[in-house]
């Protein structure tokens, strides 16, 4: 390779979207990656023929100018941090896809809620504008939507994202909520903190929870804040609770009551209000966006009901995969059910013991599976947790511990790559449990 090489790091889709990015613009290229899946080097094939693989230690300074870096792989990595020091210039697909982009951005991150929120975005959005386009984390890579010229983008973006695109120039911004995750990468909570919050670094209009208000320090063209709270005033969207019944609010204005939405629990309905006041915040009418979010189904793996058997339901909530997430999925399901949790995977250096205090009382059992058992054993310990050595026997037990009322909810509040491929193979199996309990 000479010094003015290109490499790309990582052969996943990202990797891939480079590699078509790249093609289409003449500039060669070679493909580092430690262990390249078989499917997606058939896909670089394709793309370009006969291109070099080689793994990502081989990386020599003297050979690049240029590193194409896919989020799986970490800033630290000693290659890519050496690299960095000595002046190569290091791309994110999203840094690339905005400065190229001629349409206006719609930025949505946060630990938990993103691609619910980004879904529900573009579904108000398509209601009113034309040719919008879902990219980033959830859909197809961003870069592969540069050619469509889309009326807008909306971008779901992890921390791994935005780490190579720290002033991302969006239309609307939002950070949904914060809370311990990905502590194996990061060197502290801080330093994922700072992370997410750079979304707002160069937006113009901002959507800001109102717990994170006091962690946003900058001047924004237009703001909205939404929370599970009411508060009065033009932009604020909240909850207000009346009787039985939860109504999501503009100021001290009723927009629809929760009985009328197919997401339920307080925290599918903070991922509405974040939609709501990013289609509010794009001059569209609040009429108008109620009737889109009234449709709304939400996602696969997200709350998602996958079976019933004697009154007892069965929720896969496999996306659930970090402290926070299961927190409020337990807080949003036991409103109306005692709950039979199953919980466990890799716990990516977080721990449970906050969590375990707000829960205990909500729970009627729980059931761990997974690799790091021993220590989610120790801190779901007031809750005299059951270890399972498979997902199938943690489905068949809690079944057999549950009554009519009661509901199975598999919110794991772990990584899922230590039995499984990803979250949603992790549901999958979730959801054929089920059916052998129930058939």
């Amino acid at each position: 390779m000479s010094k003015n090489s290109r490499v790309i790091v990582g052969l996943g889709k990202t990797g891939l979207s480079y590699a078509r990015y790249l093609t289409e613009r003449n500039l060669d290229y070679k493909v580092l990656d430690d262990n390249p899946n078989n499917a997606c080097v058939s896909e670089l094939n394709k793309i370009k023929p006969e291109v070099e693989i080689r793994r990502i230690n081989s990386l020599s300074l003297k050979e690049v100018s240029e590193i194409y870096l896919s989020p799986g792989v970490p800033l630290s990595n000693p290659k890519i941090s050496e690299a960095r020091r000595n002046g190569v210039k290091v791309y994110g697909d999203i840094e690339i896809f905005c400065n190229n982009a001629t349409f206006p951005i719609i930025a949505i991150t946060g630990t938990n809620g993103k691609s619910t929120v980004s879904k529900l975005t573009e579904l108000i959005l398509s209601k009113h504008f034309r040719n919008v386009v879902l990219a980033g984390n959830i859909g197809e890579p961003a870069l592969d939507s540069l050619g469509v010229n889309p009326c807008l983008a909306v971008l779901e973006l992890s921390s791994f994202q935005l780490e190579l695109a720290p002033k991302i120039k969006s239309e609307v911004a939002v950070l949904l909520n914060l809370s311990d995750d990905h502590l194996d990468r990061y060197e502290s909570q801080a330093a994922y903190f700072k992370t997410k919050l750079s979304v707002y670094r160069e937006c113009k209009k901002a959507v800001i929870n109102r717990v994170l208000l006091d962690r946003v320090h900058r001047d924004f063209e237009q703001i909205a804040t939404f929370g599970s709270d009411q508060k009065d005033g033009i932009g604020n969207f909240g909850i207000r609770k009346e009787e039985d019944e939860y109504f999501l609010m503009h100021g001290s204005e009723k927009l629809v009551s929760e009985s009328q939405l197919k997401l339920k629990g307080n925290h599918n309905l903070q991922n509405v209000l974040a939609s709501i006041a990013i289609g509010w915040l794009l001059g569209i009418e609040l009429d108008e966006i109620i009737r889109a979010v009234r449709d709304f189904e939400g996602l696969p793996h997200r709350s998602e009901l996958v079976g019933e058997k004697d009154g007892i339901l069965f929720v896969n909530d496999s996306k659930a995969t970090n402290s926070g997430a299961l927190l409020a999925s337990v807080e949003g399901q036991a409103k109306n059910h005692r709950i039979h949790l199953i919980v466990g995977g890799e716990t990516k250096g977080s721990n449970f013991h906050s969590v375990v205090k707000q829960i205990t009382p909500l729970l009627d059992s729980v059931f761990v599976i997974g690799n790091d058992q021993d220590q989610i054993l120790r801190e779901f310990s007031p809750c005299d947790a059951i270890s399972c050595q498979t997902l199938h026997e943690a489905v068949s037990r809690s079944y057999e511990n549950s009554k009519s009322g009661d509901m199975v909810l598999l919110a794991p509040g772990c990584a899922s790559t230590d039995q499984f491929d990803n979250f949603e193979e992790r549901g999958d199996v979730f959801r054929e449990a089920v059916q052998q309990v129930i058939s």
